[in-house]
């Protein structure tokens, strides 16, 4: 039986790990706090009767500060000092906001220590890391450098956006999709969802993007996350070259693409790539994307219908659950198409 915490005497120390585990989750994937799910519980006290949120306990004070900001893979791959200043500032304001709690030492020195050399008003460009985990126990970790800005050396390819992290958590969810296959991701950005498909048990990924800058920083990601390291190549890809996306076609099982039909310019690049590089009904395209523009998303449709020879079908997951990462923001509109040849 798990015992009862000897300070709030409410709380067992396996909701105490619960909650930690889930606010660490979130801190590591530097998710927005606004979109920050906090697990403001209410417990009773079996001494006094009275209601107590475990948030502060001072036990889970000191557990945030050792197994979330002093955690040796925060260390290690930390977020931006922003976030983490944010995130102690939005923590500590909770605390206070509860009767008869008092702040722990370490934590309040270390916000103060911070808060005097950060600036929390605006973003500032640069990198930091962002973890992304897939498993319960958070072993299982995608670990990518990211540009904190959403256009920076005139891409938008530094940052994992919202229709990465849906296509990501779809493989996660159902890795049967993915394992033993072989992978191209398109449009690669900082790569979580190749990485995503690695993790799962695909054969092998190639990785793929145009920008000289993101080519760089998709592999600088691949000698980070060494486990994945022999499973994950990079590589130049240009959808005009119809050439290359033929003799890439014989050796892909399963192609992915998060967010790479944004743009009605290279819509019709992306569909004849498509187009060439699936020539057998056992292959399949994952593409996911944010509906910005109605219409550059109907000309995309219309394009691979257009093809004569391509088949597709559209789920949406704007309102679909993601168990595995966290909450992306809710305002985007997302849609996963599957692509087949018929």
């Amino acid at each position: 039986m798990d015992q009862k915490c000897v300070i709030c005497k409410s709380a067992t120390y396996h909701e105490h790990d619960t909650l930690t585990s889930s606010l660490r989750k979130q801190f590591w994937q530097m998710t927005s706090m606004r979109m920050f799910i906090w697990g403001d519980w209410d417990l009773t006290d079996m001494e006094s009767d009275e209601k107590i949120q475990l948030l502060a306990c001072p036990r889970v004070q000191g557990e945030v500060m050792k197994t979330i900001i002093f955690h040796e893979h925060t260390t290690a791959y930390s977020p931006s000092n922003r976030y983490i200043t944010l995130f102690l500032k939005k923590y500590i304001e909770k605390i206070e906001s509860m009767p008869d709690y008092e702040l722990d030492d370490e934590l309040t020195e270390f916000y103060i220590s911070l808060i005097s050399t950060t600036n929390t008003t605006s973003f500032a460009p640069g990198m930091c890391y962002k973890t992304y985990v897939l498993d319960k126990e958070q072993y299982t970790r995608i670990v990518l450098q990211e540009e904190q800005t959403m256009v920076s050396q005139g891409t938008t390819g530094l940052q994992t956006w919202d229709a990465s992290l849906r296509l990501a958590d779809f493989f996660a969810e159902h890795p049967g999709i993915i394992r033993g296959q072989r992978v191209v991701e398109l449009g690669a950005g900082c790569g979580l969802a190749g990485f995503t498909c690695a993790a799962m048990g695909a054969s092998n990924v190639l990785s793929t993007d145009f920008n000289s800058d993101v080519l760089k920083l998709l592999e600088s990601n691949r000698q980070t996350n060494t486990e994945y390291k022999d499973k994950v190549q990079v590589a130049e890809l240009d959808w005009a070259n119809l050439e290359e996306c033929a003799r890439i076609s014989s050796n892909v099982d399963v192609i992915i693409g998060a967010d790479v039909s944004y743009d009605p310019t290279i819509v019709p690049l992306l569909v004849a790539a498509l187009e060439t590089m699936l020539v057998s009904p056992q292959q399949v395209a994952y593409i996911t994307a944010a509906v910005r523009s109605q219409e550059t998303f109907e000309l995309f449709l219309q394009l691979v219908d257009d093809t004569g020879v391509l088949g597709k079908s559209v789920m949406d997951l704007t309102e679909a659950k993601m168990s595995t990462l966290c909450l992306p923001n809710p305002v985007s509109d997302i849609r996963l198409i599957l692509i087949t040849r018929k």
